[in-house]
């Protein structure tokens, strides 16, 4: 297996997410896209570029390729104040090949109304945020996988909304079955958020990273691994950015397993940089993952995700 297969593809991302002007902090619209859906990558210092499975589907719809099953996905996060962030995916193989379905929702609670002289007007008004995708990955049994994100997503302001389509691509290389894995993927190229006539761009992302997994004890009915994760991703907004993360894992009985993860994070602006953790518990059926991450002068951010696995499900 060589490179060449991936050089031109990648090299073709690249040159699409450089961007016309240096990075600009809030030139985009749609700024919720740019929050950080998994738990799991989040508690790995926001490294998704690798991740496989419906999960995969916020950060590299390459990912579908790793599939061994259904999956069903839901996430949750209490970020800022009372706001929430959460996700939903579904995906599944279909013939040689993968697809899948996913949604992320930001809302917060409702908004005091006050006039222009600061008084309350008794009344309130609401904001909330949508993504919806609808993936698929050609082929699943390739070194060298390729996958796409048809996207919309709508911004609601009171009784303002504004709407886009967008794509997402992205490709994911097993360069060594079960220890070394690439990816590489491009988000939110599309069209523009326009509220009142007035458009701004979507926030394009190239992220590129990998894993790299270590054995450190095989026995009979016992396994501990090592995984090291890094990301590079460049925001049209933000500019440059690393993450990188270390996971523990043991696992017993063939089915369960047991994850301890810890990750760091760097953003051009500072904002949120800094350290991220989590834990993770898998079963046969089931794989439940919580992390806290940074969110600099805002405080940390707590994130629950939940995976059903019906291949376990119905192996029990």
């Amino acid at each position: 297996m060589t490179l060449k297969p991936i050089i031109l593809p990648v090299l073709a991302l690249l040159a699409l997410a450089l961007p016309a002007r240096a990075a600009d902090e809030g030139v985009s619209g749609g700024q919720f896209l740019r929050i950080g859906v998994d738990a799991k990558a989040a508690a790995l210092g926001e490294t998704g570029a690798a991740a496989g499975g419906a999960r995969a589907l916020f950060y590299n719809p390459a990912g579908l390729s790793a599939l061994k099953g259904p999956e069903l996905y839901l996430s949750h996060a209490r970020w800022i104040g009372e706001t929430g962030y959460s996700g939903l995916a579904f995906a599944r193989k279909a013939g040689s090949g993968a697809f899948g379905f996913a949604a992320a929702y930001l809302s917060g609670p409702p908004i005091d109304k006050y006039d222009k002289f600061g008084n309350d007007l008794g009344e309130t008004y609401s904001a909330s945020d949508i993504a919806a995708a609808v993936g698929y990955c050609p082929k699943t049994d390739a070194a060298v996988a390729f996958g796409v994100n048809l996207k919309y997503i709508r911004s609601s302001l009171e009784d303002e909304t504004a709407s886009a389509p967008a794509l997402d691509a992205g490709l994911r290389w097993t360069a060594a079955k079960d220890k070394l894995v690439f990816g590489a993927a491009l988000q939110n190229l599309g069209g523009e958020l326009k509220y009142a006539g007035a458009g701004d761009p979507l926030p394009l992302t190239l992220r590129a990273g990998g894993q790299y997994n270590v054995v450190i004890q095989k026995g009979r009915g016992q396994r501990m691994d090592l995984a090291f994760l890094s990301d590079a991703s460049y925001l049209r907004d933000s500019g440059a950015a690393l993450g990188a993360g270390v996971e523990f894992t043991s696992a017993y009985d063939k089915d369960y397993m047991f994850a301890l993860r810890a990750g760091y994070k760097t953003a051009a602006n500072g904002d949120a940089s800094g350290v991220s953790g989590g834990i993770g518990l898998e079963a046969a059926a089931y794989t439940v993952d919580y992390a806290f991450a940074p969110m600099g002068g805002l405080g940390t951010t707590h994130k629950f995700s939940v995976t059903v696995k019906f291949a376990g499900i119905r192996k029990h």
